[in-house]
């Protein structure tokens, strides 16, 4: 009787065993599991944090390529390619935590910046209009190209505003040496009211966000270049701002403040001076804008004492249209 109650006890004993020899087994394979779960989750985290990352960099430098390898993030390292056109972009991203990698790889497409309609040579949109214009001034809206020489649409006003007590306003308040001088669609002098439904305000952040160049308050004279012709690029300025000599720039241009004109400024491209309040435009050089200039504000001066010239541009336009980048993009597809 003893030795089978022997016997029944060791049996329970070996079973007892072997549950518990099971049970840690089970243990540390559901120990392994959850570590490399974290692994794999935390390097799949580390790759696609990359891609966000670098995605604010080409926002930032639009002319970023190439590979960028052994990024650290998170306790673990990225690995960043960076191939094709603006297009067809593709980002591939590896995360490595702890022995355990992950790829992503996404295709975007740099966003095409937009552009307002265009409705003058130049428009002005204000609820308190002043304007002085004197010197050899020259505002045209027939389209020139960049050289001066004719371009191939039709005309457009000289200026345009928002309203007609604004247009009639302009026409009795300059002389006739002046008038003769604002040319374009609709006879001389060429002012116009116009429509526009642009939001200025949203456009404008929009160039803001995307602004190759940002620019505070001050005097910017000769040697100042904000692009060229061939590589536009979109300038802002943030305050009141004076450009003097030789300075010279090409494609979009966001002054929010006061903008004077006192040497040979030459730009192509659009010109936008943008205020929730005052703003005051003086140009007493020989400023030279292809393309367009906008003026909206609460209240807009704008005074010319200068030999300015305003011209009309659909070539300086379209530059800017097709060569100019966003810094937004559309992710076209997201593998991992």
């Amino acid at each position: 009787m003893g030795k089978g109650i022997l016997l029944v006890v060791m049996g329970i004993s070996i079973i007892i065993g072997l549950l518990i020899v099971e049970l840690n087994a089970n243990t540390t394979r559901g120990l392994d599991t959850t570590l490399d779960y974290y692994k794999e989750t935390q390097a799949r985290l580390i790759s696609n944090s990359g891609i966000e990352i670098y995605l604010e960099k080409l926002r930032r430098d639009k002319t970023l390529t190439g590979s960028f390898p052994g990024n650290p993030l998170m306790g673990g390292t990225y690995d960043i390619t960076i191939s094709g056109p603006d297009s067809l972009l593709k980002i591939v991203s590896v995360g490595t935590y702890n022995g355990v990698s992950h790829t992503s790889i996404i295709s975007a497409s740099r966003k095409i910046v937009a552009l307002p309609d265009i409705n003058s040579s130049i428009y002005i949109s204000s609820n308190n209009l002043g304007i002085n214009l004197a010197g050899n001034m020259d505002i045209n809206g027939y389209d020139h190209n960049i050289d001066g020489t004719p371009g191939p649409n039709p005309p457009l006003p000289g200026i345009g505003v928002s309203k007609s007590s604004d247009s009639a306003y302009i026409v009795n308040n300059i002389k006739p040496k002046i008038s003769s001088a604002i040319q374009g669609e609709g006879g001389t002098p060429s002012v116009s009211t116009v429509s526009d439904t642009t939001n200025w305000e949203e456009l404008t952040q929009n160039y803001i966000f995307a602004a190759d160049y940002t620019l505070p308050t001050g005097t910017y004279s000769t040697g100042t270049v904000l692009g060229t012709p061939t590589d536009p690029k979109i300038t802002y300025v943030n305050g009141d701002v004076q450009f003097a000599g030789t300075a010279s720039g090409s494609g979009i241009m966001v002054v929010n403040g006061n903008l004077s004109l006192s040497g040979n400024f030459t730009f192509t491209g659009i010109l936008i001076v943008y205020g929730q309040s005052e703003i005051t435009t003086k140009t007493t050089g020989n400023a030279g804008i292809y393309g367009a200039s906008i003026f909206v504000g609460e209240s807009v001066d704008f005074q010319a004492t200068g030999n300015a010239l305003f011209y009309y541009s659909s070539q300086a336009i379209n530059n800017a249209k097709t060569n100019l980048k966003s810094s937004t993009f559309q992710i076209l597809s997201w593998w991992e």
